[in-house]
């Protein structure tokens, strides 16, 4: 008797089905009113769509984890939710199994000072998470001029190893002295601890430590006013060189005057006259974005300081200093502007950022605002966004946005800022 078999058709609709029943077994199974979903992603990779995860509209994830988590192998637990209110909880297991990628460097080294080190070789590398490196050569006699082959491997910390890896250690008689590439001003309040190495750049022709002196003697450092800071640099082989700063002690409460001031010195340096208000903003955002280094937390309760610290002090802010400085712009370039605060409650934290009319009074074009690095896998400019791109980014991170929108102005309808990576949320 011939065996019976099934059509092409229904042998993969069986297959279908069973492979849509393992996944909802594996990823889908519920505890309490909340959905576990699991996921695995090689570290340093993108958080997954929440969308492809959930299959509802409006998934996303709730904002205040840590996404750097991508970069760890573990495991974590991350919460989202969808359009209607209904919540998920993601396992995600991040795994490490591939090896950094690295480019060596030729290296040079003064004679007879010291040895290097195989991080020293290292001229670029791709990996997420901690690596070190070691030789696979004896290293040669440092009291000797000349050439020399260097093997060495780099293993990050889940023990992934690289190839042999090949470069050049040059040994030469040093007599070239360290360069002082960056040495910006310096900007305290009185009575403050003072970071005088803050941005200071030095670099020399040979690999080892150079050694940096800094001479404060003549700054007061609780007395208002400038002073002058000197520094000395000496390399291994005692070759020496010099540079000076100067040193702004304010008082502790900055004026609006005193800020302005500062903002006027840069705009003068990225504004020129032909430049519209779109042009003006996306110098501002570019600047705003490049000079604030994001950290965590701030002191909300003056925005002129919060701005001023950030962009002349510290360096460093969380939104609400990216906010304060996008406003001390708009205020001197008069572009009408319109303070947004995220609605208490819609998720972890709060966020602060504003709206700007690049129109006229008669006929405005309000955009989204937001020079606040977005720590994000969609890691999109904040520049000049529409309301459509902004429910678009809520959709990702829930609630990321969310604001009375009864309350402002609608924005342009015209998207001048694309976001490839938010258009599937449209």
């Amino acid at each position: 008797m011939a065996k019976s078999r099934k059509s092409p058709v229904r042998r993969a609709l069986s297959l279908s089905l069973a492979a849509l029943f393992l996944c909802l077994s594996v990823t889908a199974s519920v505890t309490g009113c909340a959905k576990k979903i699991t996921y695995t992603i090689e570290a340093g990779s993108d958080l997954p769509s929440p969308y492809r995860l959930v299959g509802a509209d409006g998934a996303a994830y709730v904002a205040g984890f840590d996404e750097t988590c991508v970069n760890r192998p573990g495991t974590y637990t991350i919460p989202m939710t969808d359009a209607e209110g209904r919540k998920y909880s993601l396992k995600l297991t991040v795994r490490d199994r591939k090896a950094p990628v690295v480019t060596p460097k030729h290296v040079y080294y003064a004679k007879g000072v010291s040895t290097p080190d195989a991080l020293d070789f290292i001229g670029s590398i791709v990996e997420a998470d901690e690596y070190t490196a070691y030789f696979e050569c004896d290293l040669p006699d440092m009291d000797q001029i000349g050439d020399y082959d260097i093997t060495f491997r780099v293993e990050d910390a889940s023990g992934n190893k690289t190839k042999e890896l090949h470069s050049i250690l040059t040994v030469i008689e040093d007599t070239t002295p360290p360069v002082f590439k960056t040495v910006p001003e310096l900007s305290a309040y009185v009575g403050e601890a003072i970071a005088y190495r803050k941005g200071l750049v030095v670099t020399d022709n040979c690999g080892g430590d150079v050694d940096i002196q800094v001479d404060a003697s003549a700054v007061d450092p609780n007395t208002p006013g400038d002073y002058t800071v000197s520094f000395t640099a000496t390399d291994e082989s005692g070759n020496v060189s010099w540079a000076a700063t100067v040193i702004h002690i304010y008082e502790n409460q900055i004026t609006e005057e005193e800020l302005n001031a500062k903002i006027d010195g840069v705009i003068a340096q990225i504004i020129t006259p032909d430049m519209n208000k779109e042009a003006q903003l996306r110098a501002v955002y570019r600047y705003v974005y490049d000079h604030i280094a994001y950290t965590s937390d701030s002191d909300k309760s003056d925005w002129i300081r919060a701005a001023h610290d950030a962009l002349f002090m510290t360096g460093s802010g969380d939104c609400f200093n990216y906010f304060a400085a996008a406003i001390a712009f708009c205020r001197r370039l008069g572009i009408d502007y319109r303070e947004i605060e995220r609605t208490p409650g819609a998720a972890d934290g709060t966020h602060f950022w504003i709206m700007v009319n690049i129109g006229t009074d008669a006929e405005p074009r309000w955009y989204h605002f937001d020079c606040t690095h977005l720590r994000a896998s969609y890691s999109h400019s904040g520049c000049l966004l529409t309301d459509q791109q902004i429910k678009a980014f809520n959709r990702f991170r829930a609630g990321f946005y969310a604001y009375d929108s009864s309350q402002y102005p609608a924005t342009d309808k015209t998207i001048i800022t694309p976001t490839p990576d938010l258009e599937k949320f449209y």
